[in-house]
């Protein structure tokens, strides 16, 4: 039985379409979802509706993010921030996120600065409509400024954001039991996965990789999350197509991880 704090993220099945993903998350039976902007844009209506007809939430909605270079783009990233903000309300979903961007010219405070100053219309909108914006500190550096938790705790106290906390992110950070404690008024969702530390990259299905998960889970659950977990396996390659049998599996171990976890 699938675990119900479990959700499963569109990323983890990046080439299939929408229809595809629905009909195995109603078969697996689970309770959450996040989404992927462009796969429901053609008609978002009718694809939540058939999401609410499921009886499956949404956990995230994973959207564009800004080009922090180009401040001539964001109100038109505010547009379509607060599209999917009125769009996860309106069917009693949690949160939007999305990475932070970055430029190259501004050191570090500096693009803190330029960050506060984009989000700000996303963070009142969301605030106004029930929905948590958030953001992802990520490795990926063509993405994102900021890569590391303990940093994201400050950008958030600074903008109101909320936080996605990602295992494959944050797990070899300095204290991150302490950054978890620290950081959990602003965690919007976790999410969870494996790596192979020594391999060629890209993310693995729980047990295939070589992550403490359930060091990590202990130390998430010990910080106060209570709530649901976000599988994200996106492979090396994420256009890649994605094996079901494989992703059946890997939604039976990442339920395994929970049950055990005695939640």
């Amino acid at each position: 039985m699938t675990h119900p704090r479990l959700s499963l993220d569109a990323m983890c099945t990046f080439r299939w379409p929408f229809e595809r993903e629905l009909a195995l998350w109603k078969d697996v039976g689970v309770r959450h979802a996040g989404l992927l902007m462009n796969k429901i844009a053609d008609d978002p209506e009718r694809h939540l509706g058939a999401l609410d007809d499921a009886g499956i939430r949404i956990s995230t909605l994973i959207t564009a993010g800004f080009q922090l270079a180009a401040p001539e783009t964001w109100d038109a990233t505010r547009e379509t921030h607060k599209a999917m903000i009125d769009l996860v309300a309106a069917h009693g979903g949690h949160s939007i996120y999305f990475t932070s961007g970055r430029t190259v010219r501004c050191d570090w405070d500096e693009d803190v600065a330029l960050f506060a100053q984009a989000v700000a219309p996303t963070v009142e909108h969301a605030r106004a409509n029930g929905v948590i914006a958030a953001f992802e500190p990520s490795l990926r550096t063509s993405v994102s400024f900021c890569t590391r938790l303990a940093d994201a705790v400050d950008i958030a106290e600074r903008t109101g954001l909320g936080i996605v906390s990602d295992f494959s992110n944050n797990w070899m950070e300095r204290g991150l039991a302490q950054t978890l404690k620290r950081a959990m008024p602003h965690i919007a969702l976790v999410q969870i996965g494996d790596i192979a530390i020594s391999g060629p990259g890209g993310r693995l299905h729980v047990g295939q990789g070589d992550l403490p998960l359930g060091r990590m889970m202990n130390d998430v659950l010990e910080a106060g999350y209570e709530g649901v977990f976000d599988l994200e396996v996106v492979p090396a390659d994420y256009t890649a197509d994605t094996a079901e049998a494989e992703f059946r599996a890997g939604i039976n171990a990442a339920s395994d991880l929970l049950y055990a976890a005695g939640i």
